[in-house]
């Protein structure tokens, strides 16, 4: 894959904004190429290209919207800012992505892109993988109408899919107990529990009650 001088600079800038920043055990380089593949495997570049290298900058380091915005143009910020999750906890950070998306449906491409990335980056007993199976009824319920007349986003949903099939593992039940215990404080018991469901360390589970919160 070749990157034209724009996407360079984009990839320079993402990689500074997120720093030391890691994705699980590896620099968060790893998980931006990720998406940036996932997209050049269907054959998308230009605008999508550059906001794969910079779809987490807003939420996830001190860039600002406007500082996407007078970098790299309207459009890049566009789909960057509707993947943009804000909200106070998991649930409604996925919700604002999903409108958001909802009002600017190209977007739904670099998301699928995103959660592809992740989902495949992800053990299939992992408590990473056992939170995306769960989410993904309600992802694609929101989504999956989305540019539904596209042959090649309908491809990158059949990824998606076959990844996420619950006949390999199925999605945990827990997640309401778990989800419980972290509201009521209980944290050393929700560590318990999601180790427990997913037969993985304390530093893994502590990292999901992260991300849930």
């Amino acid at each position: 894959m070749e990157f034209d001088q724009r996407e360079i600079e984009a990839r320079e800038f993402a990689l500074a904004a997120h720093g030391d920043q890691r994705y699980g055990d590896h620099p968060y380089a790893t998980h931006l190429a990720a998406v940036r593949g996932v997209l050049d495997d269907f054959g998308y570049g230009g605008e999508l290209a550059l906001a794969a290298w910079l779809h987490d900058v807003v939420e996830d380091t001190p860039v600002t919207a406007e500082d996407v915005e007078s970098r790299f143009g309207r459009d890049v910020l566009d789909l960057v800012w509707a993947v943009t999750g804000i909200g106070p906890d998991r649930k409604a950070r996925n919700q604002n992505a999903y409108n958001k998306i909802a009002a600017h449906p190209r977007a739904v491409i670099l998301k699928l892109a995103d959660r592809t990335a992740n989902a495949e980056a992800s053990p299939p007993a992992s408590s990473w993988m056992g939170m995306y199976r769960t989410e993904h009824p309600t992802f694609k319920a929101h989504l999956g109408e989305l540019l539904a007349d596209d042959p090649t986003v309908a491809r990158m949903w059949e990824r998606l899919d076959r990844r996420l099939d619950p006949s390999i593992a199925p999605p945990t039940d827990q997640w309401a107990d778990i989800d419980a215990l972290v509201a009521a404080g209980e944290h050393e018991k929700a560590v318990a529990a999601v180790q427990a469901a997913f037969d993985c360390g304390p530093g893994e589970a502590e990292l999901i009650l992260a991300e849930r919160s």
